[in-house]
């Protein structure tokens, strides 16, 4: 596995890297999936993908640690608030909307849609089947890959609901595509569009579930009827496929979250660790490197890392690359503007000196765990997300990159 130029070179310098075992002998990752999830398609090779830019190794003495409602040093010299949130400018495209049916289409067919629609829209299928209650066509051409299941027509008792039944409702029940430049799903996707275009276009996610060994997310999306979910395979931070069904789990949780001011305990996840919680080394992935500090540990996996007590609790997760997402669907190199439309607002943003080589943290606080936030670390130069952390404790100095990490 590769590792972001910033993460190599801080472990070089510290000369503390250790390698897994498992590493050294070729093992398979292994996983108890998250949230109980089954990959619905995996693409056949995702390969992990490194960080682009090297992280700044520039540091500023200056002491940038803040408490909610405190300013640092350098924010009470400059006069800015963390506070502040004159510079949240979100654009048209990224606005938080209500989806419609019409966000839940291929090329203009949607659920229920009848057969003959079906054969309009793309033609002849390449395999027919039928049995007693569905019909399947399959289209494997060179320009399209796509399954089409529809639901055949019933008795009209049968369209209605009843007690401890639900209505039948005839026509296209599922549709899976996996091959189709000329495609598009609702507003405009295409396979291969970037992950980012599609939280722009769609917004918030509904769940984002992942497949560790392939390291393949996928976005929900819920329809208005609830009676049918769009679920983006996300490979190497593209649309890889997507597939249009009945809500079923994981991609439907079977009792609703608990809630405070639209956050879920979820929110304050990454990678599906929790800080404060015991950790479990290979609870996902295997790991592949070891960084020993004084008073704990840095467990390193390609695409993230997790820091952890020495009474074995998870204290800090935070992305290597941008193969990883958070549970909104963000990663490195995103647009702030894509940060506030899937995150709103930020408790607090801690200001760094003036200059392009300087950066801000954007933090969005745990109502959940006192201490605990989520935060975005954006580089003046650039305005697009340069480091995602989950932590337990203040960052001492966000303008050097090893002490964001705790590494120094």
């Amino acid at each position: 596995m590769k590792y972001s130029l910033r993460v190599l070179a801080t472990l070089l310098c510290l000369g503390l890297m250790a390698s897994s075992p498992a590493l050294a002998a070729e093992m398979p990752a292994q996983e108890t999936t998250l949230s109980g999830e089954i990959p619905l398609f995996v693409p056949a090779s995702v390969p992990v993908q490194p960080a682009e830019q090297q992280k700044d190794k520039k540091q500023d003495l200056k002491n940038q640690t803040e408490r909610p409602g405190k300013t640092s040093d350098q924010q009470e010299k400059d006069g800015k608030s963390v506070a502040d949130h004159d510079g949240l400018v979100v654009d048209e495209v990224t606005q938080d909307r209500t989806l419609s049916e019409a966000d839940f289409a291929f090329n203009g067919l949607h659920a229920g849609d009848s057969l003959q629609k079906v054969k309009r829209i793309f033609g002849s299928p390449t395999k027919y089947a039928q049995s007693a209650h569905y019909t399947e066509l399959k289209y494997n051409r060179k320009d399209l890959d796509m399954t089409v299941r529809l639901r055949n027509d019933t008795p009209q008792i049968l369209k209605e609901a009843a007690a401890g039944r639900k209505a039948v409702h005839p026509g296209v029940d599922s549709v899976t595509l996996a091959e189709g430049p000329d495609v598009y799903i609702g507003p405009g996707i295409h396979l291969g569009h970037p992950a980012e275009l599609l939280v722009r276009k769609y917004g918030r996610p509904l769940q984002v579930l992942r497949d560790a060994d392939a390291n393949v997310y996928y976005f929900v999306y819920e329809n208005p009827g609830k009676d049918h979910v769009l679920v983006f395979a996300i490979g190497e931070r593209k649309v890889a496929r997507v597939a249009l069904l009945p809500p079923r789990p994981p991609y439907i949780e079977g009792r609703p979250l608990e809630k405070i001011g639209g956050w879920t305990p979820r929110d304050f996840t990454l990678v599906g660790y929790g800080v404060n919680e015991p950790f479990v080394a290979n609870k996902y992935n295997m790991w592949t490197n070891l960084v020993k500090r004084s008073g704990g540990k840095f467990w390193l996996y390609g695409t993230y890392g997790v820091e952890v007590d020495r009474h074995n609790m998870v204290k800090k997760v935070f992305l290597l690359t941008n193969s990883s997402y958070t549970g909104r669907g963000a990663t490195l190199g995103y647009r702030l503007s894509t940060i506030f439309s899937l995150y709103g607002e930020p408790s607090r943003i801690e200001k760094g000196p003036a200059g392009e080589q300087f950066v801000d943290a954007y933090y969005y606080d745990s109502p959940f765990q006192k201490g605990v936030s989520l935060v975005f670390i954006s580089k003046h130069q650039t305005d697009y997300v340069d480091d995602v952390l989950l932590i337990s404790e203040p960052i001492k100095n966000i303008q050097d990159p090893m002490e964001r990490y705790g590494l120094k």
